[in-house]
């Protein structure tokens, strides 16, 4: 009986080479079907940033409405026409610099007594080709995403 314990082969430890390039396959395959999807993940995460200043903007012309209770007057009088928000009393190109989105690159695409489009486009490095816009009821919508 002793003679025929030691003829049984020990328990084999480790990977075969087959094994490994399975898991490496395996890996491969996961990595190729994740990477996309986080690029996009970070483009929607760099476009925040514009939408949040565009929400800034917003909050002001809705104060500006609360007043005169026309989005194309200022507090003062002035009438705001599509160009820069800047002439929007109270938002400044301090307001809106961010990392990924500059102050030129947020605009009054149109105002009326009651409607208003803001809109912000991407210009540069990896934000360049994405456009927002918000509205006075405070609808986004994304393009270049």
């Amino acid at each position: 009986m002793i003679a025929r314990m030691r003829r049984i082969r020990p328990a084999r430890r480790g990977f075969t080479l087959v094994e490994l390039m399975i898991v490496a396959v395996i890996v491969g395959i996961l990595a190729a079907v994740a990477v996309p999807l986080m690029a996009v993940n970070r483009k929607r995460a760099m476009a925040t940033e514009g939408e949040s200043a565009l929400g800034t903007v917003r909050g002001a012309l809705r104060a500006m409405y609360a007043e005169t209770r026309d989005y194309s007057k200022s507090f003062t009088g002035s009438t705001i026409t599509p160009g820069p928000v800047t002439v929007i009393p109270g938002v400044g190109p301090v307001d809106l610099q961010g990392q990924y989105f500059a102050a030129e690159n947020y605009e009054i695409e149109s105002v009326g007594p009651t409607t208003f489009i803001l809109r912000c486009s991407g210009t540069t490095g990896s934000v360049a080709g994405v456009t927002i816009r918000i509205d006075q009821d405070g609808t986004i919508t994304r393009v270049g995403l």
